[in-house]
């Protein structure tokens, strides 16, 4: 577990850090290079670099996957990541949190839950889905 708490420690500074980008550095992008990272399987393969706005994301999760949610079920599901109660997540687990903008992927810090949004992480207490990563 301290691999995963110092891995996740040096990711959260990496998104806190970094500037806010549609298709690159995004709640979406900021997870799935999580999930990259720690598996070697890439869940977002099937969106990645395929939109570069708010719209044209809606535009792509809407089409065909589900929305936010069903393409993060798709997503994990395609490279063998467990639903979980969201209770149970732990630290470096994948999680989709509700925020004043809509839903958005999120990783299970220490504290709670962590999205990339704006320029920073926006922490949010609880998460309505979760996987275990």
């Amino acid at each position: 577990m301290a691999e995963v708490l110092t891995a996740l420690a040096i990711h959260c500074r990496v998104g806190a850090s970094s500037a806010f980008a549609w298709g690159r550095m995004d709640c979406t992008c900021w997870v799935a290079d999580w999930v990259k990272a720690r598996t070697g399987a890439d869940a977002m393969a099937a969106w990645r670099g395929r939109y570069r706005s708010r719209l044209g994301q809606a535009r792509l999760l809407r089409r065909g996957a589900g929305g936010p949610t069903g393409a993060a079920s798709r997503g994990l599901q395609a490279i063998g990541v467990a639903e979980i109660d969201p209770p149970a997540a732990r630290p470096g687990d994948i999680g989709i949190i509700e925020t004043v903008d809509g839903p958005a992927m999120a990783l299970r810090g220490q504290l709670g839950w962590l999205a990339k949004t704006g320029d920073g992480l926006y922490r949010c207490p609880a998460a309505i889905k979760a996987w275990r990563l």
